[in-house]
């Protein structure tokens, strides 16, 4: 695969995979060897996606850290509800965005996902209200219809985020609890009669409250731009989007544009808003401006003052928008969290 072997390793200290917790699973990478060299897992049959691909770009980071595995486990599991088996494997590579980068320049015909450590840190709940709103988002992803009927006790305890500490019986209890509250909050309602003490069935205002979740709190923001080359700048405008409290998403260049655009399209609907740098030309990064400003989606144009010539410049038919024009990364960094918090509400 290039510089980076991910060759299929086996040791008797890594037998199961330390985020999911299964031997059902390929490790490709030697975890024994240097702090950075990656590690890239590929796990089968989890919940009900039938693979999950992610690389720990820093390993040594993330291995020794039990709550650190717990929180990536969790992210990937919820970022996968809506992805049916037959779509494009995502490979999602955490830790060190700039690491990140070189490493899945090594892929192709597939979705990179590059997700520093903080974005999963600022996703994962910290509060009750947070906590109830993800299992509602959770369980609508997966059940198949309105009005299915759902055991709460067997939410998978990812889904549910309890504690992997407590005994059963204190699981069950925390469960319970949940209900309860969720309950109150009239975003579900309890199936009453025999011994179905602990059925279930979303309300309209669970679906309401999840309709909310994605037109308003929706963190995920598209960027737009080359790729080949353009490593540091990349990691400027994703540290600057996690710094605003988004999360970036950055899809890798593929050869084959016929098949990876309607998953481009997709990210680019479910996005709550786009940046597209135009310094470097890229037809492509034109195309899903424009596509984004179809939607009525913000998007923020960025240029670098220092790549414009004669044969570089912005197209007429979008140097009237309001465009940061930046004249080296720090200023870039800076303006564009200025711009994101003054503009995305």
């Amino acid at each position: 695969m290039g510089k980076y072997r991910f060759d299929e390793y086996k040791s008797p200290e890594y037998e199961t995979d330390p985020v999911f917790k299964t031997k059902n699973f390929r490790m490709y990478g030697d975890p024994l060897g240097f702090e950075y060299d990656p590690i890239l897992f590929e796990v089968y049959n989890v919940g009900n996606q039938s693979r999950i691909r992610y690389c720990l770009v820093k390993p040594n980071v993330f291995i020794k850290d039990e709550n650190k595995l717990l929180k990536i486990k969790r992210y990937i599991i919820f970022s996968e509800l809506k992805r049916k088996t037959n779509d494009l494997i995502n490979t999602y590579f955490i830790g060190d965005v700039q690491k990140s980068l070189s490493v899945s320049s090594e892929f192709s015909n597939q979705n990179i996902i590059l997700t520093p450590y903080e974005v999963i840190e600022s996703w994962y709940p910290k509060k009750l209200s947070e906590k109830l709103n993800k299992i509602v988002y959770a369980v609508a992803q997966t059940q198949a219809f309105l009005g299915e009927q759902h055991n709460f006790l067997s939410l998978n305890d990812d889904i549910t985020f309890a504690d992997d500490s407590l005994s059963k019986d204190e699981k069950t209890r925390y469960k319970r609890y949940l209900m309860d509250c969720m309950k109150q909050e009239g975003l579900i309602s309890i199936i009453n009669g025999g011994f179905a003490l602990d059925v279930f069935m979303l309300t309209s205002k669970a679906f309401d409250l999840i309709e909310n979740e994605n037109s308003v709190s929706n963190k995920t923001c598209f960027i737009a731009l080359k790729f080949d080359g353009n490593e540091e700048r990349i990691n400027v405008i994703q540290k600057a989007v996690v710094q605003a409290g988004f999360d970036p998403v950055v899809m890798n260049q593929v050869e084959t544009n016929n098949w990876i655009m309607p998953e481009i399209f997709d990210r680019i609907e479910n996005s709550r808003f786009v940046i597209v740098d135009f310094s470097l030309p890229c037809d492509g990064a034109y195309y899903e401006a424009g596509y984004a400003a179809a939607l009525k989606k913000p998007v923020i144009h960025l240029f670098d003052l220092r790549k414009e010539s004669d044969s570089n410049r912005l197209h007429f038919d979008i140097a009237q928008k309001s465009t940061i024009f930046y004249k080296d990364f720090n200023d870039l960094k800076e303006r564009l969290i200025n711009r994101i918090r003054a503009t995305i509400k």
